[in-house]
């Protein structure tokens, strides 16, 4: 199952709002009270997410009272609209169950299935739904609408929340954790259960007579009834669970809050894909799992590692992962468009409506900019950046950089070759460099960074990659000789690749001494072009041609294979 849309009207502060989402891994951002929690307990009220325990208060429906936005009129109706795509693969049961109430053969593998409701001023709630397109009768979307909401259908886990999962019993704590079972196993531990509820019932039986006889000396009389809970045998187990670092083995609550959070959320998504890849045709139902603020207690150097491995395994598991954050590193760096950003319309000085921020196109960077307090103008040149993927990624100035170390990975040159395993990137020049915050971001995305630059823009490369605790030859080095004109990348090619591109575009060498800033500056962007199309278009270059581009590929190849302590982890 995969959440599309959802559309409401008059809902807290969701006054007139459409939200859409991605199939994997999609993120709700926002300032405080811009709407993330609303969002959330409108999916609680589709799908219902059942309490703990039988004597916790289930609060997950719509309520008029409670719900309405303040600033309509009460005689206008709660809306919302769920739109969900459903397949024959991955939710089968749903799919017969849609087939046999409605009287509706599904012929496709995928089909939207959008469920609605409507909630009046007397707390009527008025269910629709539609299969894609064809609304079904009343009778069979109320039934449809009970099947997702007792299908158990959301994982949802709230990392700031206190969540009495342990309990005290012979000196150790434990944490109460459902199993995903089959069809047969629920039979055979439903019969067990029954089975505990008959002898807890005789139990009771005797305890109702000691506390009658007692009751019974008291004026008023009463009549005693003691019953056990019923339903409450079976499927959560206490378990113990350690973690091992370095050979020894600690209990899981003993451990920081971070790692017990983060432990916590990976088993709710491998329940998820439990369900999703062992779940018989009958009862099989892909669930969607929501996280709220999976950052709570990280360092940043562990949310940004964490926010890589929830959006890969949301795309390894198929699982659709639905986030709630605070934090830049829990975005989806690879497709902006999954963010979905949350803000408050101001009228007057009032805080009103929640609206959605456009992420799309050139817009992506929204997200980013708000976590991290910068201008969005700061993000122009990064969109290549935060699509890169790889753990160990070499950082150049530009594009012609790029195209030199990408052609490096592959040449059959008399020279060191780059790892391919090392992903170049652009980052847009030197001024990127003196954002301390944007980098600082930027390099806790990877695993390993090695950053270079034009030795013209050393001073204050240097100055800005320092600050944020790189080193020198380490973690960043500049490219070029100390020679006019040669401070650059250019400055590593063989001298027969400059002399061939000078000797024949004298008219372009010429204008590099122009007073024109504009016409210098094109000069220079086409001989750079010119060098680089000169140098691939040869292999015959000696090894002592080479030697400087050997040095650089050399100290980077070394430098990102190297396991060495990351200054990035400081605090």
């Amino acid at each position: 199952m995969r959440l599309k849309t959802i559309t409401t009207k008059n809902y807290r502060t969701l006054h007139d709002l459409t939200l859409t989402f991605a199939n994997n891994y999609c993120t709700i951002s926002g300032r405080n009270n811009a709407g993330k929690s609303c969002v959330i307990r409108l999916l609680s009220a589709l799908f219902r997410v059942r309490t703990r325990y039988p004597w916790q208060v289930d609060e997950s429906g719509l309520d008029y009272k409670d719900d309405k936005t303040q600033w309509v009129k009460d005689s206008e109706p709660i809306l919302a609209s769920f739109t969900l795509e459903i397949t024959r693969l991955e939710d089968p049961a749903l799919i017969s169950f849609i087939e046999k109430i409605a009287t509706k053969k599904i012929e496709k593998p995928a089909v939207t299935l959008c469920v609605g409701y409507s909630v009046s001023s007397n707390d009527d709630i008025t269910i629709s739904v539609a299969v894609d397109g064809d609304k079904v009768d009343d009778k069979a979307a109320k039934e449809i609408d009970k099947r997702i909401k007792d299908s158990s259908l959301l994982f949802l886990y709230n990392s700031t929340t206190r969540h009495d999962e342990f309990f005290f019993g012979r000196g150790r704590r434990r944490m109460f954790y459902e199993f995903v079972m089959s069809a047969e196993e629920r039979k055979a531990l439903d019969e067990a259960g029954k089975h505990i509820e008959r002898r807890l019932k005789k139990l009771a039986k005797d305890h109702t007579e000691g506390l009658s006889n007692i009751l019974g000396r008291l004026t008023e009389k009463y009549d005693v009834e003691v019953s056990p809970l019923e339903g409450f045998a079976a499927r959560e187990m206490p378990l113990g669970i350690n973690l091992k670092d370095k050979n020894v083995e600690v209990p899981l609550s003993d451990w920081g809050s971070g790692t017990q959070n983060r432990t916590h959320i990976l088993m709710a998504i491998l329940q998820a894909n439990r369900i999703k890849t062992t779940g018989s045709p009958d009862d099989k139902i892909t669930p969607v799992v929501v996280i709220e603020e999976p950052e709570s207690f990280l360092h940043p150097s562990a949310q940004a590692e964490f926010g890589r491995m929830l959006r890969h395994l949301s795309e390894e598991l198929g699982i659709q992962i639905v986030v709630t954050t605070h934090s830049p590193h829990m975005l989806n760096q690879e497709e902006g468009i999954s963010n979905i950003l949350l803000a408050r319309e101001t009228k007057r000085g009032k805080t009103f409506e929640t609206v959605r921020v456009d992420t799309s196109g050139d817009n992506w960077m929204a997200p980013f900019a708000d976590h991290l307090g910068i201008g969005s103008q700061e993000f122009t040149n990064l969109k290549l950046l935060f699509s890169a993927d790889q753990s160990k990624v070499l950082l150049v100035e530009g594009p012609i950089d790029q195209e030199y170390f990408q052609f490096l990975q592959k040449h059959s040159l008399a020279c060191d070759q780059l790892s391919s395993a090392i992903e170049v990137v652009p980052y847009g020049g030197k001024d990127t460099l003196k954002n301390t915050l944007l980098i600082q971001f930027v390099l806790r995305k990877f695993d390993r960074v090695f950053v270079t630059y034009d030795l013209d823009a050393a001073t204050e490369a240097r100055t800005a990659l320092t600050r944020v605790g790189l080193t020198e030859n380490s973690d960043f080095a500049g490219l070029g000789v100390d020679q006019p004109g040669k401070d650059c990348i250019e400055g590593l090619l063989p001298q027969s690749v400059l002399s061939a591109v000078n000797g024949r575009e004298t008219d372009l060498v010429m204008k590099l001494g122009s007073r024109d800033n504009a016409d210098r500056r094109k000069a220079k962007d086409a001989l750079k072009k010119l060098y680089l199309s000169e140098f691939k278009s040869k292999t015959d270059h000696s090894k002592e041609e080479l030697k400087e581009l050997s040095k650089i590929v050399r100290l980077v190849n070394t430098r990102l294979n190297a396991q060495q302590s990351d200054p990035r982890d400081a605090p």
